[in-house]
């Protein structure tokens, strides 16, 4: 059986989800039920450490990160041998890729926008 690591910024955005959803939303419990989900989730990837997609297979941007969905939720992390380390939770409506990368350049055949 693999480890499940959580990394500070995975362990921050948990608390975050959590927050948002008691004080934003007003509903406390929907929080500890989603977190509690995303959380049981991420238990998957004690026994199947490649569950999920590769983020490089999904985007073409070169990455060892893979994801796994968890509801509305993306859980991002890599496998290094025994351990499976979460890098970060993010909501699946947010870009993911922005958030882990930054600014991605795009190739020169690709349209791009202002944002």
């Amino acid at each position: 059986m693999n480890k499940v690591r959580l990394t500070p910024e995975a362990v921050r955005d948990l608390a975050e989800i959590r927050r948002y959803i008691s004080a934003e939303l007003g509903n406390p419990s929907a929080a500890q039920r989603i977190v509690g989900s995303i959380t049981e989730n991420l238990r998957l990837l004690e026994r199947h450490t490649l569950a999920g997609p590769s983020v490089e297979a999904l985007t073409g941007h070169p990455t060892d990160l893979r994801i796994l969905v968890c509801g509305k939720y993306i859980a991002i992390y890599r496998a290094e041998g025994s351990v499976v380390s979460v890098a970060r939770v993010v909501n699946a409506r947010q870009d993911y890729i922005r958030i882990l990368f930054g600014k991605v350049s795009l190739s020169k055949n690709q349209d791009a926008e202002d944002v």
